[in-house]
């Protein structure tokens, strides 16, 4: 699935148990247990959570624990009685994921099975199912059944039990506040830092071949993204904030309007106000998803001359859009004359499948312009930006763009960044799974308090967006704060001037700083609504 081997970075997060039963063959690598990792090992011999069976396969190859009908029963009082209404039966099963009888993972009975065991009609399961899955508390997925948990993907459908070796860090008693502060904001991964160069490394090449050799590098591996590996198409610059930044100052002037969608990433929304750009907001559905209509309308009516979008993993959402979307938009964007700018930042963060192509790859007029960074596979220190137009005339002005405004990296992270291509693939597995790790953890813990919170279905990269039950953002973020716990609030997403309830969280922090800043959050959420 993965293609590399993973090591979770965080011990507490080390959920080896995830590749059981997956079709991949990945194993994670663990390092010797210490005394106080004891607790949290997965135990390979551990009965399975009460009230379930031996694991089901899903479609996807996945192993899933289900609960068979009469079981289910023995677990929800008196359901047995003429009384049974769909209402009744949905009451009872949330009484049961929120004391943990029915953990999120579990697959819930069909409706089929559930209704000859009550003596009820399917309508009437289905309608129960119906309210679950309203709440945030069951998704449904064709063929594959109801499993307990707000949204699909390998941490709602694998087994409960492979949860365990983290459900130690979970039980623990709601903290009011944070010993010390917790940043939930940024995206920054918890690794060593880059190994600085030794007394008795050769000495360095002049800082132009060193750009060179690192361009040529990253030109190797833009064919996964669809784009042409030519280092003359490549500007390479000090992080991906520092790329978009080049990327604008070439193309518009302050004043000018630039399309982003509606949920964004909260540094694109801060960067476009610094440089004094007017955001216009491409429409997205609650959890951020693109309305693709909505976006083709857009960019045949110009409105604007520059479209930001990240058609892979884009924060807060995560969402990826298929290929036909992708050439659809880049259709509408070459006939309203719109200059798109892809984002591809998180796009190697993905989860279960490689995304398409980049935007580019579809754009026969050469109007696309790509941004991303190395930062999702290196260590800190070592991550650079790029930028990547296959037009040879806008290369240059980026280029002399990038050097007028000193966005190049600097010699010592250009040659950290050179280093670091040989680690590469074993840092993104693992940071992979650190994601699955901790989006697990993530529903495991706010499953029970749905609709209260509640996680946004996602597809990758390192944010999630986590709705709040008519809380505003902002109220939440503020008594977090003063509780030590630092979130985004959804205002600072979202284009428009409202206030929306919601959060969002990166998942890229140590395990016990992402479990201390959820209860406290859930906890301000509790005392706010």
């Amino acid at each position: 699935m993965w293609g590399a081997a993973c090591q979770v970075l965080d011990p507490v997060a080390s959920v080896a148990g995830w590749n059981r039963g997956s079709t991949s063959g990945m194993r994670s690598r663990r390092p010797p247990a210490t005394t106080e990792e004891v607790a949290l090992q997965p135990a390979d011999h551990r009965p399975s959570p009460a009230g379930t069976r031996p694991t089901t396969t899903a479609r996807d190859g996945r192993e899933e624990p289900t609960v068979r009908a009469r079981e289910l029963l023995r677990r929800l009082d008196g359901l047995e009685g003429a009384a049974l209404s769909s209402v009744s039966l949905a009451e009872a099963i949330t009484a049961s994921v929120r004391d943990g009888r029915l953990p999120a993972g579990v697959e819930l009975p069909s409706e089929r099975d559930l209704a000859a065991t009550l003596g009820r009609s399917r309508g009437t399961i289905g309608r129960a199912y119906e309210r679950l899955r309203a709440d945030g508390l069951a998704h449904t997925r064709h063929g594959a059944g109801t499993t307990i948990g707000c949204c699909p993907g390998p941490w709602a459908s694998s087994r409960a039990a492979e949860l365990e070796p983290i459900l130690p860090v979970l039980e623990g008693g709601t903290p009011t506040r944070s010993e010390r502060v917790v940043d939930l904001r940024t995206v920054r991964w918890p690794t060593a830092a880059a190994a600085r160069p030794a007394a008795s490394d050769p000495a360095p090449a002049p800082s132009h071949d060193r750009l060179l050799a690192l361009r040529r590098d990253l030109a190797d591996r833009l064919g996964g993204s669809g784009l042409p590996g030519d280092p003359e198409q490549l500007t390479v610059v000090d992080g991906a904030m520092r790329a978009l930044e080049v990327v604008l100052a070439t193309l518009v002037r302050p004043g000018d309007r630039v399309m982003v969608p509606a949920l964004t990433d909260p540094r694109v929304l801060a960067l476009l106000r610094v440089r004094g750009l007017h955001p216009v907001s491409l429409p997205v559905d609650r959890d951020g998803r693109a309305d693709v209509p909505g976006w083709l309308t857009r960019l045949r009516s110009r409105a604007a001359p520059v479209a930001v979008m990240t058609a892979t993993h884009g924060a807060p959402s995560g969402f990826v859009l298929p290929s036909h979307e992708r050439r659809l938009l880049v259709e509408a964007a070459a006939a309203g004359d719109v200059t798109l700018v892809d984002d591809l930042s998180h796009a190697e963060l993905w989860i279960e499948t490689r995304p398409p192509a980049a935007l580019a790859s579809f754009d026969r007029d050469e109007r696309t312009v790509t941004v991303a960074s190395t930062s999702a596979s290196a260590p800190p220190g070592a991550g650079v930006g790029w930028i990547h137009t296959p037009s040879g005339a806008l290369a240059e002005r980026l280029r002399a763009v990038a050097v007028a405004i000193d966005a190049e990296p600097s010699p010592p992270v250009t040659d950290a960044a050179l280093r670091a291509a040989d680690d590469r693939d074993g840092l993104l597995g693992s940071r992979r799974q650190h994601l699955i790790d901790h989006t697990a953890a993530t529903i495991r813990l706010v499953t029970p308090v749905a609709p209260l919170v509640s996680v946004a279905s996602s597809e990758g990269g390192p944010l999630r967006l986590l709705h709040l039950g008519g809380v505003t953002g902002s109220a939440v973020a503020e008594v977090a704060r003063d509780r030590g716990v630092l979130v985004h609030p959804g205002s600072a997403v979202s284009v428009g001037a409202g206030d929306p309830p919601s959060v969002v969280v990166s998942l890229t922090s140590p395990t016990r700083d992402l479990i201390t800043g959820l209860r406290v959050l859930i906890d301000v959420v509790r005392d706010l609504a």
